[in-house]
């Protein structure tokens, strides 16, 4: 069933959340889709575990669809809003959560990696955000863009720069549509992850960094970005939401982190 005819025929709500075949993008679709989104579901190179992930939004009762792109390409990002346009002529969610994160010794970090981590993280976002505008209906809708925990603190790094720097200007860029798209009704705001249980970097004790000593869920970023979207949030705007357990009250040394 397309979600032309599914929309037209039940109103139903449409998200659109990139980098939802894995990790926290799954976790992001599956909860969307519970609350009765259709729910497209985008991947670039994993096809099989994003229609693992539209599977088990189907069994769960559920409708979605595939959309396959590169964020970081002009061209592709065309291509995926014209897909959703077609199929169902209306966005009243955009989730940006697809990101690249290279580390490296920052004097000798790479040009490529430098331009393709901005070009993915903030501009291919940029990007999706203004070629999908005009699907969101009158009434309004939401965009949650996905940062990282702490930040809006200005901090420096060695080892992951690219990163840092473009996730800031995302929240620049986020509080600053929140601004530009408000008088249209479309609230813009962040969801900010500690750290999870499946991150690329763990700290060897919990409790030396997170105050409520545990790791972070996928499933408890993904409640956020459903609150956020949600008729409770609906006076929130252009505010980034730490889900942290408490990660960067303080200062910590990052050295004591561990590849996992």
């Amino acid at each position: 069933m397309s979600a032309r005819r599914v929309g037209a025929r039940k109103a139903v709500k449409v998200a659109l959340v990139t980098g939802s075949a894995k990790r926290l993008g799954r976790a992001i679709a599956l909860r969307l889709a519970s609350e009765g989104y259709f729910t497209w579901v985008h991947y670039l190179t994993s096809r099989d575990e994003a229609a693992e992930v539209l599977e088990s939004i189907r069994s769960s009762g559920g409708d979605g669809a595939l959309v396959k792109g590169d964020v970081a390409s002009s061209k592709h990002v065309a291509s995926m809003a014209e897909r959703v346009r077609k199929a169902s002529g209306r966005l009243d969610l955009l989730v940006n959560n697809v990101g690249v994160y290279r580390t490296g010794d920052l004097p000798g970090y790479s040009v490529q990696d430098f331009s393709a981590t901005l070009r993915t993280n903030l501009i291919g976002t940029f990007d999706l955000i203004q070629r999908t505008l005009d699907l969101f209906p009158d009434g309004g809708g939401s965009i949650v863009n996905i940062g990282y925990a702490g930040v809006g603190s200005l901090a420096g790094s060695t080892h992951n720069t690219a990163y840092l720097i473009s996730k800031t200007g995302l929240l620049v860029l986020t509080k600053s549509l929140a601004q530009a798209l408000g008088p249209q009704g479309i609230r813009v705001n962040m969801v900010s992850p500690g750290i999870l249980d499946n991150s690329v970097e763990l700290p060897r004790r919990t409790r030396d960094y997170v105050p409520l000593d545990r790791l972070g869920r996928c499933d408890d970023v993904a409640e956020a970005v459903a609150f956020l979207a949600s008729e409770k949030a609906s006076y929130v705007t252009g505010v980034n939401m730490d889900i942290a357990g408490g990660y960067m009250l303080g200062l910590k040394e990052i050295e004591d982190f561990k590849r996992s």
